[in-house]
């Protein structure tokens, strides 16, 4: 694998390019929400064509790291206070907080109920957030796991068990010893369909561990769409560093 040391402008530390020969007939250069650069060429191209070509992309390649460094930042703050919004399962619901003896979160409507006996305490306000949040977005996984085990259960796989935390370059990961899939705790922010597609994705691994042909065929007969879903997901959900 080689790679190509870019400087960019705006940012602190040489950006390394991963450039990768495979047998293809065209080029395809990629930005990842992560903050990866990669460009893939067929085997015979010159690596000066291919350095030539990294330098002409220079400023595009700039924006799309500042755009994905952007939504990270946007994405990474949730302010605990009264009418702020918050994305959950690709919904916006607007943040409402109440002072009261007993504590307690819950969803109606669009609307996000917290209440509170510190109702200035934003910490504490964020502690209590943050255990619903978490709280449900496994009740949701869960569910979603629930519905795309079958597909698996007919290999003699046992339904993995799974837990949610912050991932820096992840939205999912699974430990087939243990028969665990973890998810990124950031991920319950995107549409279901989005959810489903990593749910999904993670699941397959179970039988098929690596990304080969026969993964990708796998998952194309249980979600023809897969890649317009994975394509939103890196585009409308950057990863919150």
């Amino acid at each position: 694998m080689e790679i190509y040391d870019l400087c960019l402008n705006g940012f602190e530390s040489v950006v390394q390019v991963i450039i990768e020969r495979k047998k293809m007939k065209t080029y395809r250069l990629k930005v990842y929400p992560d903050g990866t650069v990669k460009i893939s060429v067929p085997k015979r191209t010159s690596s000066k064509w291919v350095f030539q070509y990294i330098e002409s992309k220079r400023e595009w390649i700039f924006g799309k790291l500042h755009e994905f460094e952007q939504k990270r930042k946007d994405a990474a703050v949730i302010e605990m206070r009264n009418g702020a919004s918050i994305r959950f399962f690709g919904e916006h619901l607007i943040l409402f907080i109440y002072e009261n003896s007993k504590q307690s979160v819950y969803k109606d409507g669009y609307a996000l109920y917290i209440n509170t006996p510190c109702a200035t305490d934003e910490e504490k306000i964020r502690k209590q957030f943050t255990g619903w949040w978490k709280s449900e977005s496994l009740k949701c996984l869960n569910t979603l796991v629930d519905k795309f085990y079958p597909i698996i259960e007919i290999y003699g796989v046992p339904r993995p068990t799974i837990s949610v935390r912050k991932m820096k370059t992840l939205w999912g990961s699974c430990s087939i010893n243990k028969g665990k899939i973890t998810f990124n705790q950031e991920l319950t922010r995107a549409k279901p369909e989005v959810i489903e597609y990593i749910v999904l994705h993670e699941m397959v691994h179970f039988i098929q561990p690596n990304h080969s042909k026969s993964f990708y065929d796998f998952l194309c007969t249980y979600m023809p769409d897969w890649k317009e879903r994975k394509k939103a997901l890196n585009e409308e959900y950057a990863l919150s560093l």
